[in-house]
């Protein structure tokens, strides 16, 4: 599903004060694990990828539980969205040709696999900045469903 285009461009805000952006895994038992996330791109507008920087437990619920679901709250415009979809990681090691969904390794690590090269941690505010950065790889979820959670729309699913 393609992602509308105020997702897109809430997705590209860097400021952690105007966009909080989560992940949420599920493992096989129901053990919930919800990840922030200060890094997000979107890739071919189906897309949203986020680095791997301490993504442990993360990565042990994908292992059992390939869904996942990003939420985006935006408090200044009032808008909040979840995005679930078929989430994935995509490390360092992996063949180049390696696929999740429709997204390539070599592909994706290319552009993202040194976050710290697009988006500097070294321009966070101190109290949020991680001392090291120590990247593993790319979270990559391909959204299939879009709901909004707005006042007037809350629920809502888009298209």
């Amino acid at each position: 599903m393609k992602l509308p285009k105020e997702i897109v461009d809430a997705l590209k805000i860097k400021d952690p004060q105007d966009v909080f952006v989560y992940l949420t895994t599920s493992s096989v038992d129901g053990k919930c694990n919800l990840m922030p996330s200060l890094f997000t791109d979107v890739y071919q507008d189906e897309f949203i990828l986020i680095p791997d920087l301490f993504a442990i437990k993360t990565k042990i619920n994908l292992n059992e539980n390939r869904i996942g679901v990003v939420t985006i709250a935006y408090p200044s415009e009032g808008k909040t969205w979840a995005l679930r979809g078929p989430c994935g990681h995509i490390e360092w090691g992996l063949p180049d040709n390696y696929n999740f969904q429709g997204v390539t390794a070599g592909e994706v690590l290319r552009r993202w696999g040194n976050w710290d090269e697009i988006e500097p941690v070294s321009e966070l505010p101190e109290e949020i900045r991680p001392t090291v950065v120590a990247q593993r790889g790319v979270i990559v979820l391909k959204v299939a469903e879009c709901y909004t959670y707005s006042p007037e729309e809350s629920g809502k699913r888009i298209s």
